[in-house]
């Protein structure tokens, strides 16, 4: 169960000590949007919780990707965000332009950090296709796609996306179920998103 009232509050700015605080820090700038400073800290969350499961991961990459994986909707005008994501998305077409631009931003904030250079062609490539690339390219791309959809079922997020997409609570919440079963790539994140509504649905209904 993702523990949204203490391991995710999303008040919480620090992410740890040493690199991944100086990704996020140098990344802030383009959080400032669409509540990606929130949505960022609690997927960051969300994969080191993953990352339990899969000791074959690579930390240094699933990590920093997370952290750096939507500063291209900072070029994305806001009145056009919600058309191109979520239960009324009209304009696909549109994440590509957050993917496209979050490798350009994403690269120039790790030279700037110095972040580990044998990690950064990966990284680089995950971001690349994070929402628009339907299959995964290694345990690392899995793991980063389901942190970023796991947000989705915190009470943060709920909240947040139910008025932000004129959706009653209940039918929003109906719709995070329906996509469940395709959404994520390990048992684990399905687990985690399952529970999470489910309890979610006992504390705010």
């Amino acid at each position: 169960m993702i523990n949204t009232q203490q391991n995710l509050r999303p008040s919480i700015e620090r992410l740890g000590e040493g690199i991944y605080q100086e990704l996020y820090e140098l990344a802030k700038p383009y959080l400032d949007t669409r509540s990606n400073d929130i949505h960022t800290r609690i997927a960051f969350t969300c994969a080191k919780e993953l990352l339990k499961f899969y000791p074959d991961a690579d930390q240094a990459v699933v990590l920093a990707a997370i952290i750096l994986h939507d500063v291209g909707w900072k070029m994305v005008p806001e009145s056009r965000q919600l058309t191109a994501f979520g239960p009324k998305m009209k304009d696909p077409d549109l994440r590509r332009v957050h993917e496209v631009e979050g490798v350009r931003i994403a690269s120039e904030i790790m030279v700037a950090a110095d972040y580990d250079f044998s990690k950064r062609e990966e990284i680089l490539l995950i971001i690349e296709g994070h929402d628009s690339r339907d299959t995964a390219l290694s345990l690392n791309d899995k793991l980063l796609k389901d942190a970023d959809k796991l947000w989705r079922f915190t009470q943060t997020s709920v909240e947040i996306y139910h008025q932000r997409f004129l959706m009653g609570l209940q039918e929003y919440m109906d719709w995070l179920e329906g996509r469940i079963e395709n959404w994520f790539f390990t048992p684990e994140a399905d687990r985690l998103a399952r529970e999470t509504l489910a309890e979610l649905q006992m504390n705010l209904t």
